[in-house]
């Protein structure tokens, strides 16, 4: 009975866990939004394609000024149902009018993955991270 007491906002892990995210992860910038192509229902996984124009951090070193960047984002509707667990949702309209991003990414091997959905919604890139 306690279980369906549980809302979808309790079951967000703790902060120190998307913090080590960010801290671990191996390329940190802020992106212009080239194109969103949402999923056909949410939620489910907006496709970004990007270009870089802040880079706080890139292992790699190989990460430039308007380098394309393509991954994808958590989104969802205000109105749709939730499943239980550490997904931080993106607002699904909110993306589709946002210019920039600032994400944390890690290498896969098609391309790029955000770390433990941590990404956000910028208004405009910035000097210093909005995200650490």
């Amino acid at each position: 009975m306690l279980l369906l007491l549980v809302s979808p906002a309790a079951a967000v892990l703790a902060p120190e866990f998307y913090a080590k995210a960010r801290k671990e992860a191996p390329y940190h910038v802020q992106v212009r939004i080239l194109s969103v192509n949402g999923p056909l229902k949410t939620p489910g996984e907006c496709a970004i394609t990007s270009e870089v124009v802040r880079i706080f951090r890139d292992v790699s070193g190989r990460l430039k000024q308007a380098t394309r960047l393509a991954f994808t984002i958590s989104c969802r509707k205000p109105a749709d149902e939730l499943n239980v667990g550490g997904a931080l949702w993106q607002d699904y309209d909110s993306l589709l009018s946002a210019e920039f991003l600032e994400v944390f990414l890690t290498k896969t091997n098609g391309g790029y993955a955000v770390v433990m959905w941590q990404s956000q919604i910028i208004e405009k890139p910035t000097n210093q991270p909005a995200m650490n």
